[in-house]
């Protein structure tokens, strides 16, 4: 700001050529809140206390159109508004403007009936002694008749209200008087009448560039004349009609494969000439917003695109190999449709057990199993349900594949230094009921979220492990303490993905207790056999392909679920430091169903097959073919 407190004195006004004064009234800065700092040719200085003040903008939209003006605006504290609206201006100009239809009016009135003792105690008491103008007069005249008008406004709004006081004090409302708390401040809280209400603060848009703008259009792929734009378009596109949930693009020797899990299972799709491979992998880390130069260590990106109307997003990591770079491609689910207990738990002991523990107002629940085996899944649907107006929920994952409204989810950054240890942190300052740990990978993140178990919040985790029982051991080799996971560890669930045998193809065989000696211990008489067809060695016109599974055998996945809940004597075996064995026998003891007979019963509803419950589980006797 510049100096003003030596200013000249102003030189006296002509009617014929208002200046900036005439417009810049002393009751206009005030309302508005601003006041003129300095003024140069072409040019003004004004100082507020809200820039963004909707009559400060009315000023400089004022100044702008009627004096042509370049108008720059200056924050200014109230004490800094106090002390420059009495300085007057230097550097004034004069410029030639029309009144307003107003003040024309005004100063009719007053030429015509003019108070010479209030022109003459306005000329006795002017600073400095300068004369005053006659345009000077008309602004003073209006601010006298304009603080009177609002004091007598005042003083009749005070008295109105002081007599509806009294009036209400002297006949209370009986009906006001059963009115809780809430329904006294909701009718004056003005809530209701927010979509009317307007805040004048800068021009600010909501940034939806990650949300919106980055979603790649379907049209800008399968469209494309360019062969490469449109194979990975073809690529993306059918991960959505084959259900697969990744997609592998890897450079061989003689060519590059595109494989797809398909219900658990890789299925080689797709091979393109190893011309083509690195064109390729360099369209698809485009998409990604990859350093495409970098080809030496792995990278991270993520992929949002529109396929059919339905937007897509893929987590892609990228690692070098001796013949290129391979890409793995993450379909990340989005569809919270499927997030029930209900379809993912087979059967009702578990699933009650579940929804105890889920619903245990503090304590940790820790998910394990191998990528991939629905733990997200499982626990977003224990959240769905938890999920009600009256809980704070946050969650802290890498990456957020679902998205449940109402829920508070951070995503993990760590090249800002966001890991999962720091927004566990955060969060636990969020004042938080539910919490969600998307991976627990270091001693630091297990013990901040034991730790927040025991003061009072319900705190939901994943971790790598085979089973219940030596999740517990794999806290102890993290160094967490076993009172700390004795004393907060409410259950541990284990679970695996299996696939659904085809119910169209399959056939129903007898067991033989010689072949299959597992099923028959376990009391399964009848076992489904599924139908697959080596489509490598058949040519697809003469193989005979099931409508519903193509040829694999299965359609859809099921799950196989681990419940342990933690009880007294399991919690005595964990502060000892017991083993795995000795924790997983006293389980078993207070009922306990494993992984192998949960599989096995599901087998014996014939909803899988005994091959599938071999291939995922660790079966007690290797001797079923």
């Amino acid at each position: 700001m510049m100096d003003v407190t030596e200013s000249p004195t102003k030189p006296k006004e002509s009617p014929e050529k208002p200046n900036i004064s005439s417009f810049l009234t002393p009751q206009k800065c005030e309302s508005a809140g601003v006041t003129p700092l300095s003024m140069s040719e072409g040019k003004v200085v004004l100082g507020a206390m809200n820039p963004y003040f909707s009559e400060v903008k009315k000023i400089i939209a004022e100044l702008n159109k009627r004096f042509s003006l370049e108008v720059d605006v200056k924050s200014i504290s109230a004490d800094e508004f106090e002390k420059w609206v009495d300085q007057p201006l230097s550097d004034d100009i004069h410029l030639k403007i029309e009144p307003l239809p107003n003040e024309v009016a005004i100063e009719e009135n007053i030429s015509q009936d003019p108070d010479p003792s209030y022109i003459n105690n306005l000329n006795s008491t002017s600073k400095k002694g300068n004369a005053i103008s006659s345009r000077e007069l008309v602004q003073e005249k209006k601010i006298e008749l304009n603080q009177t008008s609002i004091k007598e406004k005042n003083i009749e709004v005070n008295q109105a209200s002081i007599k509806e006081k009294d009036i209400a004090l002297k006949e209370p409302n009986e009906k006001n008087k059963s009115d809780s708390l809430l329904n006294e401040l909701a009718p004056d809280s003005g809530v209701d009448k927010i979509d009317n209400f307007e805040i004048d603060f800068e021009d600010e848009e909501e940034d939806n560039s990650e949300l919106e703008g980055d979603i790649i259009e379907d049209s800008e792929y399968l469209g494309s004349d360019d062969p490469i734009v449109s194979a990975v378009g073809s690529i993306l596109s059918a991960c959505g009609r084959l259900k697969a949930s990744d997609i592998h693009a890897e450079p061989l020797e003689d060519r590059m494969r595109i494989r797809y899990r398909i219900d658990g299972v890789l299925k080689e799709i797709y091979s393109l000439p190893k011309a083509k491979s690195r064109a390729i992998t360099s369209r698809l880390k485009v998409m990604s917003r990859l350093d495409i130069a970098e080809k030496r260590i792995p990278q991270d990106g993520r992929i949002r695109c529109r396929i059919n109307n339905i937007i897509s997003d893929f987590r892609v990591s990228t690692l070098p190999g001796k013949w290129g770079e391979k890409i793995v491609l993450r379909a990340l689910q989005s569809d919270s449709g499927m997030l029930d207990l209900e379809k993912l738990i087979s059967f009702p002991e578990e699933l009650q057990l579940v929804r105890d523990m889920g619903s245990s107002p503090y304590g940790i629940l820790i998910v394990v199993g191998p990528t991939g085996s629905g733990k997200s899944t499982t626990l977003f649907s224990i959240l769905n349900e938890r999920n009600t107006p009256d809980v704070n929920i946050s969650t802290v994952e890498d990456p957020v594949e679902y998205t449940l409204d109402g829920l508070h989810q951070v995503q993990v950054i760590r090249e800002k230094g966001l890991d999962f240890s720091r927004a566990l942190r955060s969060l636990m300052r969020q004042d938080p009921d539910i919490i969600l740990v998307g991976e627990t990978r270091d001693k630091e993140t297990a013990q901040t979220a034991m730790e927040a178990a025991l003061t009072g919040h319900m705190v939901f985790t994943t971790l790598h492990a085979n089973d219940t029982a030596t999740a517990i051991t794999r806290l102890a080799e993290m160094g967490i303490p076993p009172y700390l996971v004795g004393s907060s560890v409410i259950g541990v669930l284990a679970q695996r993905l299996i696939r659904k045998v085809c119910t169209k193809c399959s056939t129903v065989i007898k067991v033989d207790p010689e072949k299959h000696k597992t099923a028959h211990a376990h009391g399964i008489t009848e076992i489904k056999k599924a139908k697959i067809v080596d489509i490598a060695k058949q040519s697809l016109k003469d193989s005979n392909l099931c409508s519903v599974c193509n040829g694999t055998g299965y359609k859809g996945r099921l799950g196989l679920y681990e419940v342990m809940k933690v009880n007294d004597p399991i919690r005595n075996h964990i502060m000892k430091a017991s083993t795995a064995d000795v924790i997983r026998e006293a389980a078993v003891s207070n009922g306990l169903r494993t992984l192998l007979e949960y599989g096995l019963d599901l087998v014996k509803q014939k909803l899988t097959t005994i091959e599938e419950v071999e291939r995922v589980c660790l079966m007690e006797e290797n001797t079923d073919d």
